[in-house]
Order: C-alpha cells, then sequence, then structure tokens
C-alpha cells in the first residue's frame, strides 16, 4: 500500500474513544465506507495495544482486497478516505482509535 502523507496545515478534527474488539461498533469489523470521511479528510488509525489489519477493496463487491496494511502497537495508519475497507483485530487484546484530520475552516 502507497504511504499517504497527510499535509501540514491540516489539523485534528475528531478522535473516537479508545476501542478494544469488544466495545468498538461491531461495523467497523465488516466491510463498509466511513460515513463521516469526505474527500479532504485523513481517516488516521492508532493502534495502542496489540495489531490490526486494514484491507482496501475496490468496491463493495470485489472478493479481494487490492491493499493491506498492518498496523501494531505504537504505530499508525493512514487510510483514503471515501474507500471500501474493513479491519481485523490480529490479536485479542487490541486496543485502537481513529483520528480525523482535515482542513480547519471557520
Amino acid at each position: 500500500m502507497q504511504r499517504i502523507v497527510i499535509p501540514t496545515h491540516y489539523v485534528h478534527t475528531r478522535t473516537t474513544p479508545l476501542w478494544t474488539k469488544e466495545t468498538a461498533p461491531a461495523s467497523i469489523w465488516q466491510r463498509h465506507l466511513d460515513a463521516g470521511t469526505r474527500q479532504g479528510v485523513y481517516p488516521r488509525l492508532a493502534v495502542m495495544q496489540g495489531a490490526i489489519r486494514y484491507y482496501g477493496y475496490t468496491d463493495e463487491t470485489a472478493p479481494e482486497p487490492v491493499e493491506t496494511m498492518t498496523i501494531e502497537a505504537g504505530q499508525f495508519g493512514v487510510f483514503p478516505a471515501e474507500k471500501w475497507h474493513r479491519i481485523e483485530a490480529l490479536t485479542e487484546d487490541t486496543v485502537l482509535t481513529w483520528i480525523s484530520m482535515s482542513i480547519l475552516k471557520f
């Protein structure tokens, strides 16, 4: 997966609570489009403990992912907005949070 760099003039706009496999919304483990993302928003997944694998798909029905990324504790991954994807917890003790970055508009 090609590395995505968040532009330096973008700011933090939203963070989810810290989630575990049990406390995260069930929908994040299924293939989906993020309802709150749009062009110009960079979703960043931070893994605090354990490990996560990201799977990116070309569309809703593609049988195989076209991109994958493994994110381990202390790391984060930046993903394209408006792309079909799912994540998988690779350990039982995984803890994660989503951080959204975008241009600040007044």
